[in-house]
């Protein structure tokens, strides 16, 4: 049988800051077989350069958008095009230490998805998905951006995301649909740049929509 093809995406919006240093270190240590596809979401600064020069491909988007849609887009230059049997998705912040990444991936074959579970919560809207998640599904971390699927799973769902979930909503449909989705315990590492959300009141009320909206989804889809 055929060694499994796993793909790390990394979606970048001006990343030049710390690209450089996440793609060189997860060569570092991870497999050498394992490709990395940095998702260039319109970056008007030395990100993709800095990314290709480092050792990942590059997948350029000519227009920004935004977070989860850029990970739509490398999932499906993943699967499709790169044929990936696994896809882990990451930020490229800085803040996912490697070795944790290395943890998910060498777990994966006994899951469907595998999510990071982070030490604490930077937000208190956070810690209410959080909770929300661990009520329904036994599952604390929905919102943290390291997880790793079976590619099966984006084929079947066809999406990764259709309404703002913050990158949950194919968690969520796995999880509603009895795949087995479980969790690692990882390390996060300080940010070196700016957080994605802007300020503590926008993060907050943006998480919080995010939530009611996975409700409905639920709902909906039970």
């Amino acid at each position: 049988m055929a060694p499994s093809k796993i793909i790390i995406v990394i979606p970048a919006y001006n990343e030049a800051k710390t690209i450089g240093s996440v793609v060189k270190e997860l060569n570092e240590i991870i497999n050498q077989s394992i490709e990395i596809v940095v998702v260039n979401d319109c970056s008007n600064d030395k990100t993709a350069e800095i990314a290709k020069n480092s050792g990942a491909n590059v997948l350029d988007l000519k227009v920004n958008h935004g977070y989860s849609r850029a990970i739509d887009k490398g999932m499906d230059f993943a699967v499709y095009k790169l044929k990936a049997d696994y896809v882990l998705t990451m930020d490229a912040d800085g803040q996912h230490d490697p070795y944790s990444v290395n943890s998910l991936i060498s777990n994966i074959y006994d899951n469907d998805i595998i999510i990071g579970k982070r030490p604490r919560f930077a937000r208190i809207s956070e810690w209410m998905y959080g909770r929300f998640f661990y009520h329904k599904f036994k599952i604390s971390d929905p919102l943290c951006g390291l997880k790793i699927y079976k590619a099966s799973i984006y084929k079947m769902y066809g999406k990764f995301e259709t309404y703002s979930s913050i990158g949950t909503e194919l968690l969520t449909w796995s999880l509603l649909n009895g795949l087995k989705v479980s969790e690692s315990d990882i390390k996060i590492r300080p940010r070196l740049d700016e957080p994605r959300f802007a300020s503590t009141f926008k993060a907050e009320k943006t998480i919080f929509e995010s939530l009611l909206k996975t409700i409905q989804f639920i709902k909906k889809n039970s």
